[in-house]
């Protein structure tokens, strides 16, 4: 069962403009006249940056920067301000230029990772957290961007390890508990997910993705009415996820609860008709019903939305044979074995396929269903 990520997946210390202790005289008075306009600037770009003017604030801390180049808060504060109007390139640039000038400001070597992370440049953001936690240990924010872009790498294993490092450090962040039980979920560690994403929803009980994903981790446990409990928590705090109700329709069949599958499919559905697995699932239920019309017209909405999908065509094909058409039949059985030649040796078994195999196998590659 597919699990989804958090919204926010990085956490950046330090976006606001700092104040680096001993970098500026006492007194500005003891300042050249252009370290003390740099200084001016400097202080400008805070004032608009904390207004929310961002392009505003580069423009003065670049202007601040011609004035004296070696100041080491404007080359970090814009570096945090280029990141946050998406010029990632911009911002490492300017991160290592304050990095030339303060190697050991943990800072800026946990953000020039964030805007490596951005660029897709996973291997460079690693190696920028490990070199701010080399300066400081104890940094939560730098263990969950590194556990982050572990992640990133899809090396689940270094993630959780750096994740549970970030817990220990913050045990009451519902962010590492959520990542931490979508990494386990990711190495196959379903139980490790299941612990994760509880503790999770202890934290905020009010998030309806971690009552999706901790009932997508029941689900991979076989935990049905786990499952069942999850889900339907996650579709009372956010009805319009078309996604949940699909999934919570999905461990109520498992239960052999149909009726009230079908009214979850068809609330998915309300809210996105374009959704084939949707359509492909309520046909599933209304065929195990007996209901082979509606289940025709559910499997043919999934096939015309993914035509190139074997098992929407599959299905849809079973009940067209049961039926009074079997010529469509054939036609979708035909198109489904090209589609997934694999399938054909599993066909034979099927009562409704067996006097139509050897007309779809005959049928013209060029004709569709």
């Amino acid at each position: 069962m597919r699990h989804r990520i958090p919204t926010t997946d990085r956490v950046p210390p330090n976006r606001r403009p700092i104040k680096l202790a001993g970098d500026a005289p006492a007194s500005q008075g003891l300042l050249s006249p252009a370290a003390a306009d740099a200084v001016l600037f400097l202080e400008e770009g805070v004032g608009r940056f904390g207004r929310g003017d961002l392009e505003g604030a580069v423009a003065a801390w670049r202007t601040a920067l011609r004035h004296d180049p070696a100041l080491v808060e404007a080359w970090f504060d814009l570096g945090n301000a280029e990141d946050a109007l998406g010029d990632a390139q911009g911002a490492v640039t300017a991160y290592r230029r304050a990095l030339a000038l303060r190697p050991d400001l943990f800072e800026a070597w946990n953000n020039l990772g964030n805007a490596y992370v951005h660029l897709g440049a996973h291997d460079a953001a690693i190696e920028a957290y490990e070199r701010a936690i080399a300066l400081e240990a104890e940094g939560y924010e730098c263990w969950f961007n590194l556990a982050t872009a572990h992640a990133g790498r899809e090396d689940y294993d270094e993630a959780v390890r750096c994740f549970r490092r970030a817990i220990d450090l913050e045990p009451v962040s519902f962010q590492a508990w959520f990542n931490l039980g979508f990494a386990c979920a990711a190495r196959g560690d379903a139980g490790g997910a299941v612990a994760a994403y509880g503790r999770a929803a202890a934290l905020d009980e009010r998030s309806h993705e971690v009552w999706y994903n901790l009932g997508s981790a029941h689900l991979d446990l076989g935990r049905v009415t786990d499952a069942i409990v999850a889900f339907d928590r996650a579709v009372t705090l956010d009805v319009s996820d078309h996604e949940a109700w699909n999934n919570y329709g999905h461990a109520l069949v498992l239960a052999d609860r149909k009726p009230e599958a079908a009214h979850a499919f068809r609330r998915a559905l309300a809210l996105d008709p374009s959704y084939d697995a949707g359509w492909n699932n309520l046909g599933n239920v209304l065929e195990g019903a007996g209901l082979l019309e509606e289940a025709k017209d559910a499997y043919a909405h999934a096939v015309a939305i993914s035509p190139d999908r074997a098992t929407y065509r599959l299905n849809l094909a079973s009940v067209l044979a049961r039926g009074d058409d079997p010529r469509a039949a054939i036609q979708h059985l035909a198109r489904a074995i090209r589609l997934a030649p694999e399938v054909k040796s599993l066909l034979e078994g099927f009562a409704e396929f067996a006097s139509l195999l050897d007309d779809a196998l005959r049928q013209p590659t060029g004709e569709s269903g």
